[in-house]
């Protein structure tokens, strides 16, 4: 097994593709919330984001935090916190776009289990692996695993590709310019 995976994990090295842009203070109250998983012990966390799909991607919008069984090598929800997030995405009217969980080494690529439980498996779903607990957080984003459902399976981005199709959008820019 490759770090709890039979197969080798396919990898997506395109960098022309379906985009991800995440607003930052989804990408920082996700962070928060991963660490926040086991109290004063190491325990794998999950965090969904509701967003907008569009034509060339996914947008994220907001981080979700479910009632969820964790240890300290995985995280399993029921189905009454599934539905919590079914209801809570349908009032802010909002789409599933991605989940987000950790693990506690280095490895980000997915486990057998992270395939089998991925809360849903649908062309275009994202899913990001942040190593170590997220307590180092998300960014450089070429740390985390990201992988996109796609062809029936879940395919990690190259670096090259991440660098190219995710984009975390920053809460202001300040465009005026002092010295005119």
């Amino acid at each position: 097994m490759r770090g709890g995976h039979a197969r080798p994990v396919p990898v997506d090295e395109r960098r022309v593709g379906p985009g991800l842009w995440i607003a930052e203070g989804v990408l920082f109250e996700t962070e928060r919330l991963l660490r926040s998983y086991g109290g004063a012990d190491d325990h794998e966390g999950i965090v969904y984001w509701g967003g907008i799909e569009s034509p060339g991607g996914a947008i994220a919008l907001t981080a979700l935090s479910p009632t969820a069984t964790t240890t300290w090598g995985s995280f399993r929800t029921e189905a009454e916190a599934n539905a919590d997030l079914v209801v809570s995405l349908a009032q802010l009217k909002l789409a599933l776009v991605a989940q987000v969980h950790s693990h506690p080494g280095d490895w980000v690529d997915h486990s057998d289990g992270d395939d089998v439980g991925a809360l849903v498996r649908f062309l275009g779903f994202w899913s990001l692996v942040v190593p170590n607990f997220a307590r180092a957080g998300m960014q450089p984003l070429h740390r985390v695993g990201v992988h996109r459902f796609e062809d029936g399976v879940f395919q990690r981005l190259a670096i090259e590709a991440v660098a190219a199709r995710v984009r975390v959008l920053p809460a202001a820019l300040d465009l005026r310019k002092e010295d005119r």
